[in-house]
């Protein structure tokens, strides 16, 4: 519950005052802002929205200007799911919050991510901002993993979100983004991000989800280009696609690129250009940027609360709960039937029926975090996985393995099927033409049968000495497919095929 208040709305004015003098790195605006809180009153109450609101407003200082704060507001809307959620923790009642997204949610690369003591990346202060000024009961998970796209999250989701959420926030633009998909109407990755949505949305709890989106690689870069790559315009990004997603689901959405991008291109304002505000990579944020995301994030928390004191929830967000989602915004894309099967590294084993000359390997590309899988080094002697391709309302069923290439040493796989079902023969190219260990995903569509047999094998034409790995599987009878779609290097997989794994 909000720690509110009790003095009169005068004493509040001067607090804020203080507290402008004090914090003095904070822009002058915010003091406004605040005072003019304290001095509204809440329809239908003796008290204003400072005092109603108390810490919730005073508890948070500012770096980004209030213009660029706004201008990062990306899209707000009715945001009824989050009203709801943000109503039930005024109201007393327990709360989850859940992160899911890639290495920038992780806190890549604050200087204290994650830190037990004064933790200073974006997820961290908005948790310490939520647990100390609204309720210090709120229960805050960041499942977020490096090197995560939203299709292997939305593949396995449950892996990363329980049925116990209340508000998911979501970070993918940088991972999605890394290779664009510039078809507009029917834009593959758009699809896959869509039904990652609706399978959150879906949720038992009906959570609110947020999105926040960051930039894509080489988009921060000088004019000249970085690391022999040249810089990528302002409009190379999914964003602008994912937005009309927001738009018809009611996301609230933030934007690190709407907020910051003219900042940093122009270097006009002192403390705000690209060198200050991103990491070495000008992929990854650095502090000040960490915290000028922290900032979009609590304005719009902060500003929904001022929302419910000027107009409370009522039937639209109890409705929220129960209401049906509409019609996918991509014609036939909605969610599959089956229950999804997410099974990677050893968690494959249960699925496999014939394995000769097949071993469970640890992969050494990182021996502090390693991943799981199966090698062979014999060519024709097939891997054989046992799958339901059945679907309740006849949709065709997708498998997607993963799957190691490299520069050198890697076969290719031939993949058929068998015991009622057909597909194929497929290849899954094995070589890269650049220096990586690298695990990739593709899929195949077999016919239906209750127990399909699926056979990988190394390709008899593979060269000598090659061997062939395959770390993981997924069954869904969502709609689509993906065709040779890289996830990342293999040794910074073990968030999904490890054991052992640390942010």
């Amino acid at each position: 519950m909000a720690r509110c208040c009790s003095a009169c709305a005068a004493a509040l004015v001067l607090i804020f005052a203080s507290f402008s003098l004090v914090q003095s790195q904070e822009p002058a605006e915010y003091a406004t802002y605040r005072s003019n809180l304290a001095s509204m009153l809440v329809p239908g109450a003796d008290a204003t929205v400072g005092q109603a609101l108390g810490d919730a407003l005073t508890g948070w200082e500012y770096t980004l200007p209030l213009e660029f704060v706004r201008k990062g507001q990306a899209y707000m809307g009715p945001s009824t799911r989050l009203r709801r959620v943000m109503s039930d923790l005024m109201a007393g009642k327990p709360v989850s919050v859940t992160v899911l997204g890639g290495s920038i949610s992780t806190g890549a690369v604050a200087s204290r991510k994650q830190a037990s003591t004064d933790p200073n990346d974006l997820w961290s202060l908005v948790r310490i901002y939520m647990q100390k000024n609204l309720d210090d009961s709120i229960s805050f998970s960041n499942n977020a993993r490096s090197a995560t796209r939203s299709y292997i999250t939305s593949l396995c989701l449950e892996k990363f979100l329980d049925e116990t959420s209340d508000l998911v926030f979501v970070e993918f633009i940088a991972n999605d983004g890394s290779e664009m998909d510039l078809s507009y109407t029917d834009n593959q990755k758009a699809r896959f991000f869509e039904r990652f949505l609706r399978n959150i949305l879906k949720k038992p709890r009906a959570p609110a989800v947020v999105m926040m989106q960051f930039m894509v690689n080489e988009m921060a870069f000088p004019p000249e280009g970085q690391d022999g790559k040249p810089k990528r315009g302002y409009m190379a990004t999914p964003e602008d696609t994912y937005y009309n997603l927001a738009q018809y689901y009611d996301i609230p959405t933030l934007s690190f690129r709407y907020a910051t991008y003219l900042l940093g291109e122009s270097g006009s304002l002192p403390g705000f250009d690209w060198a200050t505000l991103m990491g070495p990579d000008r992929l990854h944020p650095a502090d000040k940027g960490h915290k000028v995301a922290a900032d979009l994030v609590v304005y719009m928390l902060q500003q929904t609360l001022v929302d419910l004191k000027v107009h409370p929830a009522g039937a639209a967000e109890a409705a929220s709960l129960t209401a049906p989602l509409p019609p996918p915004m991509y014609d036939g894309n909605e969610v599959g039937t089956t229950q999804p099967i997410c099974a990677m590294g050893k968690n494959m084993t249960k699925f496999i029926v014939s394995d000769p000359s097949w071993r469970e390997q640890q992969s050494s590309e990182n021996l502090v975090y390693p991943t799981d899988g199966y090698e062979t080094t014999s060519p024709s002697q097939p891997l054989t996985l046992e799958v339901d391709t059945t679907s309740p309302d006849g949709r065709p069923v997708t498998v997607f393995f993963l799957y190691t290439r490299a520069e050198t040493g890697i076969g290719s796989a031939l993949i058929t099927c068998a015991n009622g079902c057909q597909c194929g023969p497929e290849y899954l190219d094995g070589s890269l033409t650049y220096d990586q260990v690298v695990t990739f995903i593709d899929s195949i569509t077999p016919t239906a049968a209750p127990a399909c047999h699926i056979n990988i094998a190394l390709a008899a034409n593979s060269t000598s000495g090659s061997k062939l790995r395959i770390s993981g599987m997924a069954v869904t009878s969502d709609p689509g497919s993906l065709t040779t779609a890289r996830i990342g290097e293999d040794k910074y997989m073990a968030w999904l095929l490890g054991d052992n794994w640390a942010a």
